[in-house]
């Protein structure tokens, strides 16, 4: 594409880019305000905007094809825009945290660390994307004078490289090759070699902390690690601080919280910027598109920068000029993805609500809003399903009692009907999840699962959509899936306990014999004078511990109104578990079995069942041995007064002088 430059200045037969714009030396550009320029009385407007801005961060300020991101990048801490207190905390931070960490300690006493308090060896920064947390971290650390080291997502940050890449620079410092130079002249002031090199601090960056993955194999826990023995301030930043991978890690880091700047803050500095490159923004359009944004300062520059790029028509012809009316006009363009910036549960009221705001809409209309409710699902495609099955039919009580209230017989038909369409699609919802989260891992089912959510919703709102009151209940499922499997336990602990007396499944366990048992039980025990006796003898027969009875049955009772084992008086308790602990019960067969071979237990069980069936044979010389055996090996680990430990080492004392002679 590219053709040969007839231009006189450039050298014949030259390759140029047709897509670069004219260099910044031409004739007529637009001047950068943010450069220095001598004092002058009539531009003392563009002073104002020259002291509160600076350009060139991380590009070249004349070249007209970086981005605006990069031109007008911050170049000192004053330049950031809000989270004044969370850079002056980092500032502070740094500033003396070699005092704190390299410097022995005037009393000789070390401060303890203090999760809540510190001292702490890093600092984590967190917040939402393009609000400058790493320009943060690495202004304040060039500012302190420190050598900045940095990985970021796109480096291997394993165990195994963290600990080779990062093992030695964590417990020393970097020379600096490159004095300054007025280091350089006040030493050959002074008569003093300038030959020396002198020592520059480090600072270790990680980025994107919470995207250490699976590639990254055990890199956190050697984060940690190197945390805790580093001599050297590592600033940890992220976007998710929710993350589990980042609970383990807040408490060794100054936590750092980033929010976005409000859009009038954005708004002033993008129509500063505007006009350093010859493009007059409105003040309202530029509020306009930080909103449209969501407040994310990287994203509004670079939408300024596109349109500036596209340049549409006007009045005066072609004009890259930004207006509101314009804005609006051609807001799609340049909008930043809606979805990006919806919350769980407003996103859950999106779907929910169904056609809400559609009654008089067109076709386009109508598929643009079925396309924002299907990529709601992906907000969170794990927990939306959920709050969607907690929360769909909540729309349909208003339209119901309408129906009623007027007496439409047809109209309360159609109300059902549309309850029972919403149902039957959440029944398939549920087997196109199970399909994609079983055993089949069946992905592709994952937009069939955003459909058929919507589509729940939808039926239940209804043709004109649907109001939710309130907030979106979060889905109690989770809670009730969790006793559950509490419950699931507990009915297997309890089935190990009785099975050698009783030959059932969980299911009949469950229904046939614990509510007898409980019944028997609560007989004995819940009276005006407990019969503690015959409870212990029950309890042996079906080898019942005392936490089965007392905690564990209690969670098998339908009827809430029924007395229960917990509410048995103190008194009675206490009398009960002094007979209890005064015999040796068959229940405690498990703790015995904990520290014996399999083959003890076995000999152990059956010669219970001997004497369980009156039937009394002689043991066997090997399982007589076997019981001094372990006779033996408990005296071992038994403790043994200190008399009778000098009396042993006396005695192991003497033996090995005998045997040395």
């Amino acid at each position: 594409y590219a053709k040969a430059s007839s231009s006189s200045t450039s050298t014949p037969g030259k390759i140029q880019n047709p897509y670069a714009k004219a260099s910044s030396s031409t004739p007529g550009k637009v001047q950068n305000p943010y450069a220095k320029s001598n004092p002058s009385p009539s531009l003392q407007q563009q002073q104002q905007q020259s002291s509160s801005l600076s350009g060139g961060g991380r590009a070249d300020i004349n070249d007209p094809n970086a981005l605006w991101a990069d031109k007008y990048a911050p170049n000192s801490t004053r330049m950031i825009l809000g989270n004044g207190e969370n850079v002056r905390k980092l500032q502070n931070w740094l500033k003396t945290w070699e005092d704190t960490f390299n410097t022995a300690p005037k009393n000789g006493k070390v401060r303890a660390f203090n999760p809540r308090t510190g001292p702490f060896k890093a600092a984590l920064l967190s917040g939402p994307p393009g609000i400058g947390k790493t320009t943060t971290a690495v202004l304040v650390a060039e500012e302190a004078n420190r050598h900045v080291l940095e990985l970021n997502a796109s480096d291997t940050r394993s165990k195994k490289t963290l600990e080779a890449t990062l093992g030695d620079v964590t417990g020393n410092q970097v020379l600096s090759f490159a004095p300054t130079t007025e280091e350089t002249a006040a030493k050959k002031s002074n008569n003093i070699n300038t030959n020396h090199q002198p020592h520059q601090k480090r600072c270790i960056i990680m980025d994107e902390v919470d995207g250490m993955g699976a590639g990254d194999r055990s890199g956190m826990s050697e984060l940690i690690k190197l945390i805790k023995e580093s001599k050297v301030p590592i600033i940890c930043i992220c976007n998710d601080r929710q993350s589990q991978k980042i609970k383990s890690l807040v408490s060794y880091c100054l936590d750092l919280k980033y929010r976005r700047p409000i859009k009038s803050v954005i708004a002033r500095r993008a129509v500063e910027i505007g006009n350093a490159e010859g493009m007059k923004v409105e003040y309202n359009a530029a509020e306009s598109v930080a909103e449209s944004c969501g407040n994310d300062i990287r994203q509004v520059l670079n939408c300024m920068q596109m349109w500036s790029n596209k340049k549409h028509q006007s009045n005066n012809g072609e004009s890259a000029d930004m207006t509101y009316k314009d804005f609006k006009d051609r807001n799609s363009l340049v909008n930043k993805d809606e979805m990006l910036r919806v919350g769980l549960f407003d996103a859950a009221r999106m779907i929910i609500e169904g056609r809400k705001g559609l009654i008089d809409a067109g076709e386009i209309a109508q598929r643009s809003h079925l396309f924002k409710r299907t990529d709601a699902f992906f907000t969170d495609y794990s927990l939306m399903g959920l709050l969607v099955h907690q929360n769909y039919l909540k729309t349909v009580n208003s339209r119901f009692l309408k129906t009623r209230t007027s007496g439409d017989v047809s109209a309360e038909y159609s109300c059902l009907e549309d309850m029972y369409q919403g149902t039957q699609s959440m029944s398939d919802f549920a087997m196109a999840e199970h399909a994609v989260r079983g055993g089949d891992q069946n992905w592709g089912l994952l937009p069939l699962c955003s459909i058929l959510t919507v589509k729940s919703a939808n039926h239940a709102a209804g043709e004109s959509g649907g109001f939710l009151p309130g907030y979106p209940e979060f889905s109690s499922w989770l809670g009730k899936n969790s006793t559950r499997g509490k419950k699931n336990r507990l009915l297997q602990e309890l089935s190990h306990h009785i099975n050698y007396k009783i030959s059932a499944d969980n299911t009949e366990l469950r229904l046939g014999y614990l509510p007898v048992m409980r019944n028997t039980l609560a007989n004995m025990m819940i009276a005006k004078e407990p019969r503690v006796n015959e409870t212990i003898e029950f309890m042996d027969e079906y080898g019942l511990d005392r936490d089965d009875v007392f905690e564990n049955l209690d969670e098998f009772v339908m009827d809430q109104k029924v007395k229960k084992f917990a509410d048995i008086e103190s008194k009675s308790k206490a009398a009960f578990t002094r007979e209890f602990n005064k015999g040796i019960h068959k229940s405690q067969a498990l703790v015995d079995e904990i520290g014996t071979t399999t083959r003890k237990r076995k000999a152990t069980t059956s010669t219970e069942i001997e004497a369980e069936d009156g039937v009394i044979e002689a043991e066997s010389s090997d399982e007589e041995d076997e019981e001094k055996e372990a006779e033996e090996l408990r005296k071992l680990f038994q403790k043994k007064p200190a008399a009778s430990r000098k009396k042993i080492t006396k005695t192991t004392a003497k033996k090995g002088k005998k045997a040395k002679k």
